[in-house]
């Protein structure tokens, strides 16, 4: 091996020491501002991460996830059944497209992570997303106002959220490059991101709500346009500082392979003499061999050769414009298989959705779900196969009724006598304000008391008091809370708003750290896609099975004189009674090792291997040579 490349003498270092590393950059900016060091969360993302990627995480995650998300998410209800006149289990019914299109990219990830458009994975595909997204949302706005323009909006709603999700996991795939690097602070970036976009939720809950209010709500649809088109410009300008594709490639490969000898032969050098390598659990750069070396990355490279390394072999297409990742689709063929079935469910459901029966979408659910669980243990590592059912699951086992308790809470007084009557005013803003500032507080203790438990316990916990929350919904739905004088306003506030959000921060978080985990390098996006489309199936497929029970055995009047008998039992069954399931879910389906821990994509725990930041610079120009004569 070459000696620039020493495997460390020392054990793995505790997260607490890792995280104490500080970028030289960053170091720079705290000296400046030395106040930017008490705050909470984003201190720990600026100490350990370049401030671009800092600030480039808080621009996309408020603006395009939080902002821009949050517009078209609240606009739906009001467009469908105010704009439109749709019954409340329409409206669930063609609700669910939203949230199919966030399913969709699975594929699309596959093509990217495949073909680098213009010598990159990620920005470029963003760019051209950031563009079909900001013309297909505004078409959504566009429509007339009739029940026939229902179906033809839940379609733009779809082809929206599909360029949306597509922006968002490939920035999620960069924030996962970074993670790898710097894996103790991988919960406060965590943190980071979930909380600039709640932040952006909070903001789109004081626009649209008053806009809906006043049958405005297409104007918000309008910013949501906007916002998209703008957020091109974050990877028009890289900010994010994607590194060309073929630098990626390489070090991705060495990486791997510098991670293989070290287990192999971590015990051979037991009686030489000490390296001078930092006890950090890095693979770091020889001092002896830093001397003179600005000409020898070729010796450097042809020795690491020498062990049997293989460089990932690209090919060039269209002058240079595409590069095909051979050995990203060779490797990862399972799983880009299984993202073809993926996505060809999430197409199926759609479809049947928008043009079939109620008990077609009911076939249609049963069918998909078996072959998307069956097919993930045939074509995924067996961890990442269990987290993706986990995932599944997990998000089936809490109904998603929005056409029972969202028509509930703002049914007006001629239609619900003696409801809560609640305003888009209130109910946006009380779900956006106080819910997202209760689940930012989910993501401070997410971030300061969890990373050193295990996900089973985690996931466990969090699934135990979400039936919890819930029981305020059955309290508010049999009108119990104004028999001992509480307010519908009072008892919703402090209730399912504040509860349930940190819950389900809860219940995202643990998550998202494991996929950054286990993604095999150089297949991020891929894996992320997986991680968005499943649990985003997973609540479509939710939306479905409320509606059928809406349908059948339970019905709700949403329109006329309306009757909401039928809800608590609704509620009972989807919110309180099969979420206990997640509970033995998590500890069959879950790796046990805790947050904090540094594990490959089969779920072990391993030691932590990386490459210096400044070999990695270096090796750019090499390493597009070599690439290009293998080519």
């Amino acid at each position: 091996m070459s000696a620039r490349y020493r495997p460390p003498s020392a054990p793995e270092s505790p997260p607490s020491e890792m995280a104490k590393y500080v970028h030289p950059v960053s170091a720079r900016l705290l000296r400046a501002a030395p106040f930017l060091g008490y705050i909470p969360v984003f201190s720990i993302a600026i100490r350990s991460f370049h401030p671009n990627v800092v600030l480039a995480i808080f621009m996309q995650r408020l603006f395009e996830k939080g902002l821009a998300d949050g517009l078209m998410r609240l606009s739906i209800q009001p467009m469908l059944t105010g704009r439109y006149g749709l019954t409340g289990a329409m409206y669930q019914r063609l609700s669910t497209l939203y949230t199919l299109g966030w399913a969709l990219n699975a594929f699309i990830t596959v093509m990217a992570d495949t073909f680098a458009l213009f010598g990159y994975t990620k920005r470029w595909y963003c760019v051209v997303s950031a563009v079909g997204g900001s013309v297909f949302a505004l078409l959504y706005g566009l429509l007339p106002a009739k029940e026939l323009s229902a179906k033809p909006a839940a379609a733009f709603m779809f082809l929206a959220a599909l360029f949306m999700s597509n922006i968002d996991v490939f920035a999620v795939a960069l924030y996962s490059e970074q993670i790898r690097r710097r894996p103790a602070a991988g919960p406060a970036l965590v943190s980071w991101m979930w909380g600039t976009a709640l932040m952006g939720m909070m903001i789109s809950s004081v626009i649209q709500g008053p806009l809906s209010d006043n049958g405005l709500t297409h104007f918000g649809v309008y910013i949501t346009a906007g916002i998209l088109l703008l957020s091109g410009l974050l990877f028009v300008f890289n900010l994010f500082g994607e590194r060309p594709n073929r630098a990626a490639r390489l070090e991705d490969a060495m990486v791997e392979f510098l991670q293989h000898i070290k287990s192999v032969n971590g015990d051979s050098t037991a009686g030489s003499p000490p390296s001078p390598s930092k006890p950090d659990g890095h693979l770091t750069i020889d001092s002896r061999a830093e001397e003179g070396e600005d000409d020898d990355d070729e010796q450097d490279t042809t020795a690491t050769d020498a062990q049997g390394f293989v460089r990932p072999r690209m090919d060039t297409y269209l002058c240079g414009a595409v590069e095909m990742n051979r050995d990203a689709i060779l490797r990862n063929w399972r799983m880009a298989l299984f993202c073809l079935i993926l996505t060809l469910g999430v197409i199926a459901n759609a479809l049947v959705n928008i043009l079939g029966t109620q008990w077609d979408i009911m076939y249609a659910c049963i069918v998909v779900a078996v072959v998307v669980c069956v097919s993930s243990f045939f074509t995924l590592p067996l961890a990442i196969a269990k987290a993706v059912v986990f995932m599944y699951f997990n998000s089936i086992f809490y109904l998603n009724l929005p056409g029972v308790l969202n028509t509930f809470y703002v049914a007006t007084p001629s239609c619900l006598p003696g409801g809560p009557h609640f305003s888009y005013t209130f109910y946006n803003a009380i779900n956006g304000i106080l819910g997202n500032i209760a689940g930012i507080g989910g993501t401070m203790l997410f971030t300061h008391l969890f990373p050193n438990y295990s996900y089973r316990l985690v996931m466990g916990l969090s699934a135990v008091l979400l039936p919890a929350a819930s029981m305020f919904d059955v309290v508010i739905l049999k009108r119990w809370n104004l028999a001992i004088g509480i307010p519908d306003h009072a008892m919703y506030i402090f209730g399912d708003a504040i509860i349930y959000e940190v819950c389900n921060m809860l219940l995202n978080m643990p998550m998202m750290m494991l996929m950054c985990r286990i993604a095999p390098r150089g297949s991020e996006s891929m894996v992320f896609a997986l991680l968005a489309s499943i649990y985003h199936l997973g609540t479509s497929t939710s939306s479905a099975i409320g509606y059928l029970l809406m349908e059948t055995i339970w019905p709700v009047v949403t329109q006329g004189t309306c009757d909401y008998s039928n809800a608590p039992w609704l509620v009972i069954t989807g919110h309180i009674v099969t979420p206990v399931f997640i509970f033995p879910l998590a500890y069959v389906l879950l790796p046990s090792v805790r947050i904090s821990d540094y594990i490959d994509h089969t779920g072990r725990k391993v030691m932590e291997v990386a490459l210096p930041e400044t070999r990695t610079k270096a090796a750019e120009e090499p390493t597009a040579t070599k690439t290009r004569r293998n080519s």
